[in-house]
């Protein structure tokens, strides 16, 4: 026993010396401790951050998404209790023509759909908005600077495709269309019309979207102004395509009056994206 009590008090005795002859041992001890536990606290806090981050994001997104939703729905209650003015606004191109319905449930769903395409025009820029908003702190550069102005001309085409559809596309198709069975007995489905209209009018809204569509591609880099002008006669047959899956009719009376504003529209898109580089 005496031995161990005498190495112990010589173990002791050798730490105090050291600690005197070394007083910044202890602290600097301490510091790598106090270092650790700060930056595990650091690491702790950006995942934290990250994590919150991430939670707002979808919190906002699920926001926007009411937002739209909302919109779609009070735009929905009044198209569907004015379903008659709509109907007599789609079917002004057929002149004199009569629509029939060929099943009991067609006038219900007839001014479903009706309503569904009235409060969907309404609700695509209100979507593109939402979008806008949602994205624009991700955005850098002109664009961004210019977010608003951008926004205001997707409404802006997206209202003149539907209004140039309405006035010049639809008036063509149908006489086409009927011009085909002059000699036939004409029983035209109100129910078939409308989708017809319908998807025609929206279809040739989103189309009229190129000029912003082509400068998000050239801005993101996916492609250049350069590439598209040395491919057009590539881009020329894509936008015939893209015309004749967009007209039900497939005349070439309606493509042929359908390509000609969206070339100009493409032209317009390359010019366009020069401004914002």
């Amino acid at each position: 026993m005496g031995i161990f009590n005498g190495d112990n008090k010589e173990y002791n005795k050798e730490n105090s010396d050291d600690v005197r002859h070394n007083p910044g041992k202890s602290d600097e001890g301490s510091n790598n401790a106090g270092k650790s536990d700060t930056a595990k606290n650091g690491n702790k806090s950006r995942e934290e951050g990250r994590e919150m981050s991430f939670v707002g994001h979808l919190e906002e997104l699920r926001k926007r998404i009411i937002i739209v939703l909302a919109v779609f729905a009070v735009a929905f209650i009044p198209a569907y209790i004015y379903h008659n003015k709509i109907l007599q606004f789609l079917t002004a191109p057929l002149a004199n023509k009569e629509l029939i319905f060929l099943e009991i449930t067609e006038p219900f769903l007839v001014n479903v759909k009706l309503a569904f395409f009235a409060a969907a025009a309404v609700g695509i820029p209100v979507l593109v908005y939402q979008i806008v908003v949602f994205i624009k702190p991700a955005l850098s550069g002109r664009i961004r600077k210019n977010l608003t102005v951008l926004t205001i001309i997707f409404f802006v085409l997206f209202a003149a495709g539907i209004a140039f559809s309405y006035k010049l596309l639809i008036p063509v198709a149908v006489k086409w269309l009927v011009g085909q069975g002059s000699n036939l007995t004409q029983a035209l489905s109100v129910n078939k019309y409308i989708s017809f209209i319908g998807w025609f009018l929206l279809g040739t809204g989103i189309l009229f979207e190129m000029p912003l569509i082509l400068l998000f591609l050239i801005k993101a880099d996916i492609i250049t102004v350069q590439q598209l002008r040395r491919q057009w006669r590539v881009v020329y047959i894509v936008i015939l395509l893209l015309c004749a899956i967009v007209t039900p009719d497939w005349s070439p009376v309606t493509m042929g009056v359908l390509a000609v504003p969206m070339i100009l529209l493409y032209e317009g898109g390359l010019f366009i994206a020069k401004f914002f580089k």
